[in-house]
């Protein structure tokens, strides 16, 4: 876990702990679908947290930021519309407000989740392409871990009910892409990042466990 000095505190990683706490324990309630319908706000949550909490801003962060939204959401785009690139599924309410069909909170996921193994990642300071590639396999590694979970809580469906392969080789084609940007880019250390991750993992690995 990355040590987080003093001056920063931990006000950060203790909010983002409670409220990813808080939606598992919030699942097994009778206000489970009003918890589920918060959903946008606690990615916003996120993100903003994770936008506060660095101590410098330049022009590689807003790059990646911008570019990984956009990437991400046309890459959503394109496989509601077409089935390519993912496969053919559709999104449910639980994201909320949709453009053309796609949740403009995905395309905050995208960001949030490969600038988090990003900023795991090059902790390591690996070979820069072996580096892109590990982050590319985490995070199709987190999306196998994802999915289940997402189905069950009607984040989005998948026409037929199963999940094609072809789901995984372009989550992973994506995250290449942006794992290759977020490298270049943006050099920003963000320890609320490795917390943010971890806390995902838990989320997913929990409710996966339980069958929640």
């Amino acid at each position: 876990m990355a040590k987080i000095s003093l001056k920063q505190g931990y006000f950060s990683p203790l909010v983002l702990g409670v409220f990813h706490a808080i939606g598992i324990l919030g699942l097994l309630t009778p206000y489970r679908n009003t918890l589920l319908s918060l959903t946008p706000f606690h990615l916003l949550l996120c993100f903003l947290l994770l936008v506060l909490a660095l101590k410098k801003y330049d022009a590689g962060f807003f790059a990646f930021l911008f570019f990984s939204f956009l990437v991400g959401f046309s890459a959503e785009w394109v496989g509601v519309h077409t089935g390519y690139l993912f496969g053919s599924y559709s999104y449910g309410s639980v994201l909320g407000f949709k453009l053309d069909h796609i949740p403009l909170m995905i395309g905050v996921n995208w960001f949030i989740l490969s600038y988090c193994v990003g900023n795991l990642l090059m902790r390591l300071k690996q070979n820069v392409w072996l580096t892109i590639i590990l982050g590319a396999l985490v995070l199709t590694g987190f999306d196998y871990l994802m999915e289940p979970v997402a189905i069950r809580l009607g984040f989005w469906t998948w026409t037929g009910g199963a999940i094609p392969w072809t789901n995984y080789l372009g989550w992973f084609l994506v995250s290449l892409l942006l794992q290759w940007a977020n490298f270049n880019w943006n050099k920003s250390n963000n320890p609320l990042a490795v917390w943010l991750f971890v806390y995902q993992l838990l989320y997913f690995g929990i409710l996966n466990y339980f069958k929640l």
